[in-house]
């Protein structure tokens, strides 16, 4: 046996499954408390709140409230952290391949002098603030442009998105803060979840 064998320490192992075990738990649940606070009872706004990449969607919203970003120069640091990922991903193309993802995909992801601008403006016009085509650059990685859109509708449908045409014929999004405050409980559940594992297993 290899002394590399991550199978060779039982208790290492018991802890792995406690932490895969709650990270699926973390989802179920997610899936289930936006469900049960959804303003609508539509099935099929239901149904689209509880699919797999709606975790990703509520992660985004939760992590700008939770890094505090606020003011136009963070939104737009944030952005750029963005564009550089996006140039590191178009350079890597064997992890473009394992993700499924296009070149020109991710190029057009990009916040460029045309589409920063409004990014910024919408932004500063009203903290937090996000036209639905930026909100979906910044998802690329993880859904396609037309499921951030579904997503964006279910998510307005069930209370957790303002989502409105601006006068220009672009939909504008902007967080109730409803959606943050269930993913944040239920990921401080989950730690407590993994914690209480970990004391009770006496690590």
């Amino acid at each position: 046996m290899s002394d590399n064998d991550i199978f060779a320490d039982q208790q290492a192992i018991a802890a792995d499954l406690d932490l895969l075990e709650g990270l699926l738990w973390s989802r179920a649940t997610l899936s289930e408390r936006l469900a049960s606070a959804s303003l609508s009872r539509d099935p099929d706004v239901l149904d689209t709140l509880r699919i797999e990449s709606m975790y990703q969607f509520a992660e985004f919203f939760f992590l700008l409230r939770a890094r505090g970003i606020e003011e136009v120069e963070q939104i737009e640091q944030l952005a750029d952290v963005h564009n550089a990922h996006i140039v590191g991903l178009t350079k890597d193309a064997e992890k473009m391949r394992r993700l499924g993802l296009r070149k020109q995909r991710l190029l057009d992801a990009m916040f460029t002098s045309d589409t920063l601008p409004r990014l910024l403006q919408n932004w500063r016009d009203r903290p937090g603030q996000l036209d639905q085509s930026n909100l979906a650059r910044f998802l690329v990685t993880v859904m396609s442009t037309e499921t951030a859109r579904k997503l964006a509708v279910a998510a307005a449908e069930g209370g957790f998105l303002d989502r409105v045409k601006s006068p220009y014929g672009t939909v504008l999004v902007r967080s109730t803060g409803v959606m943050e405050q269930i993913f944040g409980a239920t990921v401080r559940d989950l730690r407590t979840k993994i914690l209480a594992s970990r004391a009770g297993a006496g690590v």
